[in-house]
């Protein structure tokens, strides 16, 4: 009786500051705000056509979009629409998708609701489940590339090796490979939509992975060859990726399945099912019932802002019941006290299953939460002088979040990697000083930790958009954010992010840099960042004739 009276205590005092909170918000963005609930919210995509300044020669491109993913596609589209069809995609695959067509590994799913997780201009009545699956996704991107004729402008299987801004020219060179071939592009603007979950990081701090003789591969370069049946199987990693992997590994028929756990993670229930065919035919002929379904789970799950970045007791109650979640299912103490974290939930990236906690208990499932010291030829040795036999490695360790490893020179030969290198830093997650005509999508610090990134990439798109408009009107050359307007933003993130979950919570994850710094995530609801991204700035950039 005593629990239940404080948790209807921390629920009602935090109801009332989410109040309180709501409303000081609000009438400050009032107008903007209302503006964008009744049109841009419901998926309003604005269809004005411009008359752009076409005075590109030979191989120059008004732009060159780098990446087909959501980022690649939706800037695309937005040149479609915007009446500009002297733009090119460079893709280093084969086909469209990003990191949807590259992570192919057993269950891999996203961890949004799919009527949240889709362009916002184009619902997807067809979703087979609440939460889509891996091959619905890349289907999805691929309806859309060749809805809206993007296809033609895509050079595939071509790698960019190198961008080099051209000051003379007021152009950026853009140096590719393909079939063992170097050629080179000219463009006024980049678009950088390659996303930061796109490729693969190894451990740097266990010896001998390279003298292992059995079968290894990392879940986002999944090798779909390997034989699973009978064998000893290792993944090494217990992120979002591994909790979707291990449950569909462990039912191929491995004869042993061995988890090695750096940190656990804080694990919620996916609320998940199957669509039937007259929902589906509902939602595609009355489409403003998806879109009521969208907002309605938008505002859910903009909620948990109140807990992860405004501190709110409401995250007292979350805590709680996650926790109850991992008690009702894991009933051994000793398995218990290893998969319970020792941060608070919301510092690392929460995680959505039905069956990670049931598949860890399995009679041939072991967590092992000794760390490795070293790779064999055919075992894996932990610090405590463990040797575990394995035929099968599988590394569920990320991506290489905190690295940039294309090379781009800016102004004067500035190098990006250089000017990154003590932190990863861009003025509202999309433009650098040095580097005019840049334009990254789903950059620094607009990462979520509780609702869809593709909510922020169409309001980067946006932004990109209304800045080439500008630069066209006015007739200018090149755009160059001011470096005391960029250093005074990310001076300000830095110190919001200080009071959030995601440094004050207790963990360090890859959210982070090397010196703690959080360069990932963005620290506010998602309208706000709306309202930030709808009009551009020009007040705050160098403008170049």
């Amino acid at each position: 009786m005593k629990r239940i009276f404080i948790v209807l205590y921390h629920f009602f005092y935090a109801l009332c500051h989410v109040i309180i909170l709501l409303t000081g918000a609000l009438l400050r963005h009032s107008k903007r705000f209302l503006n964008w609930l009744l049109f841009d919210s419901f998926g309003r995509f604005e269809r004005r056509k411009l008359k752009w300044i076409n005075n590109q020669k030979g191989e120059e491109y008004y732009v060159i979009i780098i990446g087909t993913g959501f980022s690649g596609l939706g800037m695309a589209v937005k040149m479609n629409e915007l009446g500009m069809d002297n733009y090119i995609l460079i893709e280093r695959r084969e086909n469209v998708g990003g990191t949807w067509y590259a992570n192919k590994y057993p269950g891999c799913a996203c961890d949004v609701p799919s009527n949240l997780y889709s362009f916002s201009f184009q619902p997807n009545p067809n979703w087979s489940h609440y939460f889509s699956r891996q091959p619905e996704i890349a289907k999805y991107l691929e309806y859309c590339t060749d809805k809206y004729d993007i296809r033609r402008h895509i050079h595939f299987n071509t790698t960019v090796t190198q961008l080099k801004w051209i000051e003379e020219q007021h152009l950026w060179q853009v140096t590719t490979q393909s079939n063992n071939e170097e050629k080179i592009f000219y463009a006024r603007s980049i678009v950088l939509g390659s996303g930061p979950l796109s490729n693969a990081s190894y451990p740097r701090d266990i010896d001998g992975i390279d003298k292992f003789k059995g079968e290894m591969c990392h879940t986002a370069e999944w090798n779909e060859t390997i034989d699973f049946e009978n064998k000893r199987v290792a993944v090494v990693g217990t992120g979002a990726s591994a909790i979707q992997a291990v449950p569909e590994i462990h039912k191929m028929g491995v004869k042993q399945l061995l988890v090695f756990q750096r940190t656990p993670p804080w694990v919620i229930p996916r609320i998940d099912r199957t669509l039937s065919q007259w929902e589906k035919k509902i939602l595609e002929y009355c489409p403003i019932i998806q879109k009521c379904i969208r907002i309605i789970i938008y505002w859910l799950t903009e909620n948990l802002v109140l807990a992860f970045v405004y501190r709110l007791p409401i995250r007292y109650i979350i805590q709680w019941l996650v926790r109850y979640n991992l008690n009702r299912q894991v009933k051994n103490l000793d398995l218990r006290k290893k998969v319970t974290p020792t941060w608070e939930f919301g510092c690392k990236r929460m995680l959505l299953t039905n069956n990670w906690y049931s598949t860890i208990q399995k009679s041939n499932v072991k967590l092992i939460t000794n760390r490795i010291q070293e790779i064999k030829e055919h075992s894996i040795v932990t610090y405590d002088g463990d040797e575990y036999p394995v035929d099968i490695i599988i590394w569920s360790t990320g991506y290489q979040v905190q690295t940039f490893s294309l090379p781009v020179y800016g102004i004067n030969g500035r190098s990006l990697a250089e000017q990154w290198s003590e932190t990863i830093q861009a003025y509202r997650g999309v433009t650098v000083p040095n580097f005019p005509n840049l334009f990254i999508l789903l950059g620094p610090n607009t990462a979520l930790g509780h609702n869809s990134v593709v909510i922020m990439i169409e309001s980067q798109i946006n932004y990109t958009a209304e800045s080439f408009r500008y630069m066209d009107r006015n007739r200018l050359c090149s755009i160059e954010i001011k470096e005391e307007v960029h250093q005074k933003f990310n001076e300000n993130l830095q110190l919001k992010l200080k009071q959030t979950v995601w440094q004050k919570g207790g963990c360090h994850s890859w959210y982070q840099d090397a010196k703690g710094n959080n360069t990932t995530i963005w620290p506010d609801f998602t309208w706000m960042y709306i309202l930030l991204m709808k009009n551009f700035d020009y007040n705050n950039y160098i403008l170049r004739r």
